[in-house]
């Protein structure tokens, strides 16, 4: 069993907000607070992982998602977010790119990778899909329940998560402070 315990996310919905598609990263706004979340569950010993799509959703474009992970890197960077504490799950090669989705084979690979303790981990996410990998990977789960996302889903099927807040900053302070 690993040691480190980290955040699974995806990025839209949770930390920028998410109005569908979005052609440009002049278009992305960070979701109030959830940079300053960041920053406290990062000095809380928390490590992120971040995946710029989701399950069943088309490719973005190379170009886009260049943009949108470089975009939100600097941001993160310049607002004291150490580098080593960001991963995202989809990467862009010179030949390919290669889009993970948060699932559980994903979530496995990277507690081997990276030496998690599953079990200290927790699952974000805007949607009923995120907090069922969430429970199938034996994470903790925190459903984002703030009405100001209208992502182009139905999520009709209820999974109970282990914690609910309208953002990532009152998640983040429920898990440091109990």
């Amino acid at each position: 069993m690993g040691t480190q315990k980290a955040i699974f996310l995806d990025l839209f919905g949770t930390l920028i907000h998410d109005h569908g598609a979005m052609e440009s990263v002049d278009n992305i706004r960070f979701k109030e607070n959830s940079i300053e979340a960041i920053n406290i569950l990062q000095n809380n010993g928390y490590i992120f992982f971040i995946s710029v799509c989701r399950i069943d959703m088309p490719i973005p474009e190379r170009s886009y998602l260049e943009d949108v992970q470089s975009y939100v890197m600097e941001k993160l960077l310049i607002s004291g977010i150490d580098d080593a504490s960001i991963h995202f799950v989809s990467y862009v090669h010179p030949q390919r790119v290669e889009l993970h989705p948060l699932t559980l084979d994903v979530i496995n690979s990277l507690e081997i990778e990276h030496k998690l303790n599953l079990s200290a981990c927790v699952m974000v996410g805007d949607l009923m899909k995120d907090i069922k990998v969430g429970r199938e990977a034996g994470v903790k789960t925190a459903l984002l329940s703030s009405p100001d996302d209208t992502p182009l889903e139905v999520d009709d099927e209820w999974a109970e998560p282990d914690m609910i807040g309208d953002n990532l900053y009152e998640i983040a302070n429920k898990l440091v402070n109990g």
